[in-house]
């Protein structure tokens, strides 16, 4: 199992908070990742790092995601 840290970004990109997360593989991270962020409506994006490798940047712009975090 890896550690990734998740960092929740505000409409700044700056961090507001991170948490670690355990998976076996990045696209299971980045499933946890994603759900956390739907929970977590005050920060406006993600990344997900492994050490010093930003592996996910996954950043909303002018209200609008890259991504989709739809449920």
């Amino acid at each position: 199992m890896r550690v990734y840290r998740c960092y929740f970004l505000n409409e700044w990109d700056g961090i507001d908070a991170y948490e670690n997360i355990e998976a076996d593989a990045l696209d299971e991270a980045v499933n946890t990742a994603l759900a956390l962020l739907r929970q977590r409506r005050e920060h406006k994006a993600i990344e997900i790092w492994e050490g010093p490798n930003r592996l996910y940047p996954a950043r909303r712009r002018f209200g609008r995601s890259r991504i989709s975090i739809a449920g």
